[in-house]
């Protein structure tokens, strides 16, 4: 049944409806989840877990819930309004992946980190309703039996590809085989070509986020400076004299006029030969793709037949 049709029938509102408060509170129950769940769970292999990850105070239902709470809730509506009436074994199995895909992206921002269990849930999960739509011949989500195959190795694929760039460029990991994992357990719902408008999106949205974080880091770097300057101009003016740092000082001389020693010269050797910070951002650093893999397939999901359209839109011009 279209969306537009099944809005206007009594238990399609009732059911879109629902939607609302059901999303609302899967998203809190995933907030209380995350705070249970083993801290292993969160950690890397071997790694020993934190107080914070000890204390199950990890993720606020104010900072996380009200996010997922939106998230869910939207999505939940848009594959409502797809796969309604007749299609409600698609709706509860993919309200789950999506269910699970969020607590993923949680995850993976605050620790960096994808738990083997929540891929494997999406695993299972992908390929019952893999299976379900092929054995019932919907074909909605896959033409064809070695469609899952083919996205579970083509999205597993593509992210091993980009770690070993990563590893050839900066001779680090550039991506956390958590991401291969978990583009492989989206590749088996996704089928293909499914899955090469997930990865689309997935890069689409981290574009977007990177733009707007480089837009703000200069917003607020700038208005760093313009403080800075404006505190320094204040001192002079009260003092009558400029700032000790910025006294001039004689160019030809090295020496460090108050101790009377040499002042060592800064030959650029350190910077080359110094190990780049792990936590810099752009620099040879784990990238936490997951979060926008987790974005991409619940966006696969709630636009499935836009995207349906978009694509055989695009197709029909090559006709």
């Amino acid at each position: 049944m279209q969306p537009f049709d099944y809005l206007n029938t009594t238990y399609g509102l009732i059911w879109t409806i629902s939607c609302i408060p059901i999303g609302c509170l899967l998203a809190f129950f995933g907030v209380w989840l995350l705070n249970r769940i083993p801290a292993k769970w969160l950690c890397d292999y071997n790694e020993t877990p934190d107080e914070e990850l000890l204390s199950g105070k990890r993720f606020s239902y104010v900072s996380t819930g009200i996010p997922t709470a939106i998230a869910m809730t939207v999505c939940l509506v848009l594959c409502r309004l797809q796969f309604n009436k007749g299609f409600d074994i698609y709706f509860l199995l993919l309200s789950l992946i999506i269910f699970i895909a969020l607590l993923i992206a949680a995850a993976d921002i605050k620790y960096q980190i994808i738990p083997d269990q929540f891929t494997i849930a999406i695993g299972v999960l992908s390929a019952a309703v893999s299976v379900y739509d092929l054995v019932r011949g919907f074909d909605i989500l896959h033409g064809a039996w070695w469609s899952p195959l083919a996205g579970a190795g083509i999205g597993a694929a593509v992210m091993i590809l980009i770690d070993l760039i990563g590893m050839l460029v900066y001779h680090r990991d550039g991506m956390g085989f958590g991401d291969v994992k978990l583009f492989l357990a989206v590749g088996v719902l996704t089928g293909f070509p499914g899955t090469i408008y997930a990865f689309i999106i997935s890069i689409l949205t981290a574009t977007v986020f990177f733009v707007i974080i480089i837009i703000v880091s200069r917003i607020i770097g700038s208005k760093t400076d313009t403080e800075t300057e404006a505190a320094a101009a204040a001192e002079t003016d009260k003092e009558g004299n400029a700032p000790a740092e910025a006294e001039e000082k004689d160019p030809g001389n090295n020496t460090d006029e108050k101790e009377g020693s040499p002042v060592q010269e800064n030959d650029g050797e350190d910077d080359e030969n110094s190990e780049p910070d792990e936590n810099e951002v752009g620099f040879g650093s784990y990238l936490a793709f997951g979060p926008y893999i987790a974005i991409a397939v619940c966006a696969y999901i709630a636009l499935f037949d836009l995207i349906g359209y978009l694509t055989g839109l695009y197709l029909s011009l090559f006709n």
